[in-house]
């Protein structure tokens, strides 16, 4: 009788019926649910690690539904590329965002040319951008666009303009929905004399320039107190923002209609305010501004309403809103940290701000509007650009390195 009943505890788990034993498994999960549990993993190298397993999972994390929805709720940030000086021509330094680094995140690092040395260093480029996991370099006569991830580069001519004039070099995605992920483009904006300037766009699916007209009318003069220096260009959205030195407009070029425009900075933001332009998570534009105030240095965030929500109303129809208020010591804590120096750049969400330091290289910190978490700390004496994971590379097809 022991034996039987023993045999017959035994055997009861192989009596449950097939469907039952098949309820774990991921083929009884529908796509909702699988989705579900992708967007809670940390990265986006851990996501592309998880679409190894199966052709299912890769096809529902290479959406573009999923990825903008795993952007808006993970952090991206890999390090920053930052230069030693200013003005010299310098190969720049990676620093690495490692407080929030897993495994995949470095593995992708060390399988990237994050020491550049693919980019010949006696060539006289100077860093002009990063966006979208891409670095761009320019010298004299020349371009290059170059990704650390794929180790790959794109040599571009400069357009055949004036030498003597000043140019800004700026860095956008491809357009979208043209089923380009990994596309982009180059801004390159002449400024000649005081108030006129024209602009030309380098599109990677075509391989050519776009040019404009020089525009006289809507353009101001967008350089710094210094002489021979020139703010650089800010970026959302599809425009170029850049810093006036007396007045309180910025200066606005619109990559697709080919068009200058200006708008005014909000309300109680200066020529002289330690602010930034650039994008927030939902890809809108935002101004971030560190202000003093008489009980401390408040932070502030505000964003750009194109009037009755239309993404090509004209300028004056252009409207700031305030969407943040709260003191400075709740964003960097209340650690004793010498003056500002300014607000380097704003790029997905992720603030950069720099203090100042007369003895040696400057304190940097970044971090994300979000949840105002602190993601990377380094030094550095000249201008620094976060780099973010761009989200072409989310397929591991495309992102070999993270796998």
């Amino acid at each position: 009788m022991r034996r039987g009943r023993k045999r017959k505890r035994a055997g009861k788990p192989s009596c449950l019926p097939a469907a039952d034993a098949s309820s774990s498994s991921i083929e009884s999960l529908n796509d909702d649910v699988i989705e579900e549990i992708l967007v809670r993993l940390p990265s986006i190298a851990s996501l592309a690690r998880a679409a190894c397993a199966c052709a299912r999972l890769r096809a529902i994390a290479s959406s573009w539904a999923f990825l903008r929805r795993f952007r808006a709720l993970h952090p991206s940030l890999l390090g920053h590329f930052a230069t030693d000086a200013d003005d010299e021509t310098v190969i720049p330094t990676f620093h690495p965002a490692r407080a929030q680094f897993d495994g995949c995140s470095d593995a992708a690092v060390r399988g990237g040319d994050f020491f550049l040395t693919n980019v010949d260093a006696n060539a006289g480029w100077r860093v002009q951008d990063c966006r979208h996991g891409r670095v761009l370099f320019a010298n004299e006569s020349d371009l290059l666009v170059y990704d650390p991830l794929s180790r790959r580069g794109v040599s571009i001519r400069r357009p055949s303009w004036d030498p003597s004039s000043h140019f800004t070099h700026c860095l956008l995605a491809g357009y979208g929905g043209d089923g380009c992920p990994g596309s982009f483009r180059v801004v390159s904006v002449e400024h000649n004399g005081e108030r006129a300037a024209r602009g030309a766009v380098y599109s990677s699916r075509t391989g050519a320039w776009r040019r404009g007209r020089w525009d006289y009318d809507r353009v101001i003069n967008p350089k710094r107190p210094s002489e021979y220096s020139y703010f650089p260009g800010m970026q959302a959205a599809g425009r170029i923002y850049w810093k006036h030195r007396d007045t309180t407009k910025l200066q606005v070029f619109d990559a697709g209609p080919m068009r200058f425009s200006y708008v005014h900075l909000p309300e109680g933001v200066h020529p002289r305010s330690k602010y930034a332009v650039g994008e927030a998570e939902d890809g809108g534009c935002c101004l971030v501004v560190l202000a003093d105030a008489p009980h401390g240095t408040l932070f502030k965030v505000w964003r750009l309403r194109t009037g009755k929500g239309l993404a090509g109303s004209w300028p004056w129809a252009w409207t700031w809103e305030l969407e943040r208020r709260l003191p400075a010591c709740e964003v960097i804590g209340k650690v004793q940290y010498p003056p500002l120096r300014h607000v380097c750049a704003v790029v997905a969400g992720v603030v950069l701000i720099c203090f100042q330091n007369h003895a040696g290289p400057h304190r940097h910190i970044a971090f994300r509007l979000s949840n105002m978490q602190v993601e990377a700390t380094f030094r550095s004496a000249g201008w620094a650009y976060p780099f973010l994971m761009p989200w072409r590379h989310s397929s591991p097809v495309l992102l070999p390195s993270a796998i």
